[in-house]
């Protein structure tokens, strides 16, 4: 009886995950440079790089007339509780003389999976970042002004320890699983953005000043969201299990991406949300090898109307005869719940604080003679102030370092710690000449290097056209 009870439950918990799981963070991984310097670049970013992260960049010193963005391109995916190297071992079977068979897990094993789990909690997440249209404008003495069009696509999924412990033991008795802490979020937002920046009048103790702002029309083709999942799960002595179910969820979409059989995706659908965005932010060079920068980033919101559905789950379970009809049908109901046209709802945009400092130590006096060619050493903190699309309020801190060879060639490293993606360890590289301009670059190089430890991946890479 326990073995059906098992299935029977864990069917229950995979079906609800499953509504959660095509869950689907933007504005900095279309940034190339600072990619390869661990996402520091709120002082380092020039022209259209400083776009989404320091809007007052976009007024440094630039002898171009215009420049084109080729549609740069940064993607992410990751995970703080499962590696590929775990996955590999216990997940994937064990080699025979008939191939691969089903590996049976011990309790060392198990252990060992649930201790993957940091602070009881898993995260998986995945980002896509694409700037089809991006151009800025050199106005004369008036600063520079851009326009830039950049598509965001993020996901994310929470998994409490205590549903991979339930998946691993089963309803055993006196067992009690809380799942409160699940969720999931999806979100398709496509921003456009008329940044403007210019030269202000100097201070005394500082060599310049310049001012930035951005200005962002949001339009969201989908958004998904678990918002609630107290769904517990208890077995007493005797096997009866008892449990409670109560999920709610949001669903906005355009028709395309809600599967109408009649209606053919689009690159431009109507919008199911509208909202709007604002950056601000300064920068300066305090003196000849010094320069400084503060911004805060996507200060706004997004309102959801078009084709909103709520998703509710609600119900009790008591289960002590798999076999009881009544019983399962009260099961199913819980599980199954409804799906209602739903109200109007706000999403906030991920605001960001972000601070940075920029050191050319090449032109630090004294010590000039001891580099050769140029070198730039950058810090960064960003501070998220709003929970958004699933993406705690972390604060993240970072360093890296660009160095120049020859002018066509920065080589580009730097560290990053804390935030959701814990510590990581980028490289970039670029190839310029002149009018033209390619970058690459990856943030998780630590983890691509060890087969074991693979958790995380990203790639970056754009191009640029100066006139």
């Amino acid at each position: 009886m326990r073995t059906t009870r098992r299935t029977t439950v864990t069917g229950i918990l995979l079906l609800m995950l499953g509504i959660v799981s095509p869950a689907l963070g933007g504005g900095e991984r279309t940034n190339i440079q600072g990619m390869g310097m661990a996402r520091t670049f709120v002082a380092t970013s020039r022209g259209l790089d400083a776009v989404g992260i320091n809007p007052a960049n976009l007024a440094s010193p630039d002898e171009s007339l215009i420049t084109f963005g080729l549609m740069p391109l940064g993607i992410h995916v990751g995970s703080d509780f499962m590696t590929y190297g775990l996955y590999n071992e216990y997940f994937t079977g064990v080699e025979s003389e008939d191939g691969r068979e089903p590996r049976y897990l011990t309790d060392s094993d198990k252990r060992k999976i649930l201790g993957s789990f940091p602070d009881e909690i898993g995260r998986a997440s995945a980002h896509l970042e694409l700037r089809p249209v991006g151009v800025s404008v050199r106005l004369a003495d008036f600063g520079r002004v851009s326009f830039t069009m950049t598509d965001y696509v993020s996901a994310s999924g929470i998994v409490p320890r205590d549903f991979a412990s339930f998946i691993l033991y089963g309803n055993t008795p006196g067992s009690l699983y809380d799942f409160g802490e699940a969720g999931a979020y999806a979100t398709w937002l496509r921003e456009y953005a008329l940044t403007y920046a210019m030269a202000m009048p100097v201070p005394e103790f500082v060599r310049s000043l310049t001012a930035g702002a951005a200005v962002k029309l949001v339009h969201g083709f989908g958004h998904f969201e678990i918002d609630r999942f107290n769904t517990r799960l208890l077995t007493g002595t005797d096997g009866v299990l008892d449990g409670s179910i109560d999920v709610h969820g949001r669903l906005s979409g355009s028709e395309p991406l809600r599967g109408s059989s009649d209606v053919a995706f689009q690159m431009f659908p109507a919008p199911a949300g509208t909202g709007f965005g604002l950056d601000l932010g300064v920068a300066s060079d305090v003196n000849e090898y010094l320069r400084v920068g503060l911004s805060i980033t996507d200060i706004g919101s997004v309102r959801w109307t078009g084709n909103v559905d709520e998703i509710v789950r609600t119900g009790t379970i008591h289960l002590d005869d798999p076999l009881n009809e009544a019983q399962r049908d009260s099961v199913e109901n819980a599980v199954m719940g409804e799906t209602r046209s739903g109200g109007a709802f706000t999403t906030s945009l991920p605001t960001t604080l972000r601070l940075g400092v920029a050191v050319e130590l090449h032109k630090i006096p004294g010590l000039k003679e001891f580099f050769w060619r140029e070198w730039t050493l950058a810090c960064d903190y960003n501070q998220g102030l709003v929970e958004s699309a699933g993406v705690a309020a972390l604060g993240r801190l970072s360093m890296g370092l660009e160095f120049r060879p020859w002018n066509f060639l920065p080589l580009r490293t730097g560290l990053s710690f804390f935030g959701a993606d814990g510590f990581s360890f980028a490289f970039g590289f670029g190839l310029h000449s002149g009018s033209f301009e390619f970058d690459l670059a990856s943030e998780h190089v630590n983890y691509m290097l060890s087969e074991e430890s693979f958790a995380h991946g990203s790639l970056a890479l754009g191009m640029r056209v100066k006139i």
